[in-house]
């Protein structure tokens, strides 16, 4: 019996859409609840009774009630993202800059982000752990396109010194919104100022 593939994609495309307003609904709560309480005043129970879900559900979505209010998801890089990574052949620079940007394009908020991490010093921490923990991440996948280690190292660094810049309102009039494209030619200056 064969399985009609619109119906699969419609199905697909439905659970996603659940997902996603499921994050969403998660995050507004937490937001919400943690600029007008401070985060330290606001528990799990607090946002899942916000967003109308369950506990376990909220621990499918995100680790943490800080990784929450600041949108940052469980998992950073989807199966597909990694799957794509893993079997690309194409230059290791220019797919850690796709592979980066598929991670960072997600994040619409970085604005009131900024302004959350502004009220609540503290978050930084959650922000950073959650930052390494995807750099370790990034860099196991980079070692298994390479048999070079330490050349899988460079590269993620100069991808990530690329974001962060990007990420600067100071370097950039799109802070945040860096393209592969817009990493790319970041990569490409550092080269050409080490080169100097």
């Amino acid at each position: 019996m064969t399985t009609n593939p619109s119906v699969t994609d419609k199905t697909c495309s439905l659970r996603e859409r659940k997902k996603q307003q499921t994050w969403r609904a998660i995050h507004e709560a937490a937001y919400t609840l943690a600029t007008e309480r401070g985060l330290a005043h606001v528990t799990v129970a607090d946002i899942c009774s916000s967003a109308t879900i369950s506990e376990r559900t909220f621990f499918n979505y995100f680790p943490s009630k800080a990784a929450a209010a600041l949108g940052l998801p469980s998992t950073a890089i989807t199966a597909e993202d990694e799957r794509r990574f893993l079997e690309g052949k194409g230059p290791l620079l220019d797919e850690l800059c796709e592979l980066i940007t598929s991670v960072s394009s997600g994040h619409e908020d970085l604005p009131r982000v900024r302004e959350l991490i502004r009220l609540e010093p503290d978050l930084l921490a959650a922000l950073h752990q959650w930052t390494s923990g995807l750099r370790k991440h990034v860099i196991q996948l980079a070692e298994q396109r390479t048999s070079e280690p330490t050349r899988a190292h460079l590269a993620v660094a100069l991808v990530f010194a690329a974001l962060f810049l990007h990420a600067d309102s100071g370097y950039t009039t799109r802070p945040g919104r860096a393209s592969a494209a817009d990493l790319r030619a970041t990569v490409t200056r550092l080269g050409e100022l080490a080169a100097e």
